[in-house]
């Protein structure tokens, strides 16, 4: 029961600062370095995906333009992302609400 909560509370606080961290790193943050997309390593070929980190990355701080010239899909893949990211939220704090009650009528009972 004990790692239950605690794996939840570790959850939480990824789901919590993940955002914050992206927020407070810069918007060129992934423009350098090699390009991990499989498509682009061995077939040199790039995919709908590729650049899609880089273009969600600068439309987390607002650079509609560079995000747009990364790849447009970033508008359609950010706000999806956010929808299910703060879904997941929401049910990690039930549960991590579930396991604070049931902790304490454990202490009450024993």
């Amino acid at each position: 029961m004990k790692f239950r909560y605690y794996f939840t509370i570790a959850k939480l606080a990824l789901i919590i600062f993940t955002p914050v961290l992206l927020l407070i790193l810069p918007a060129t943050f992934f423009d350098n370095g090699e390009s991990i997309c499989l498509s682009k390593l061995l077939a040199h070929v790039e995919c709908p995906a590729c650049g899609l980190t880089r273009g969600c990355m600068h439309l987390i701080h607002l650079d509609w333009e560079e995000a747009y010239a990364y790849n447009m899909m970033s508008f359609i893949a950010l706000p999806a992302v956010g929808i299910v990211w703060i879904q997941w939220g929401i049910k990690e704090w039930k549960i991590f609400k579930k396991l604070q009650v049931a902790a304490k009528q454990q202490v009450q009972g024993a």
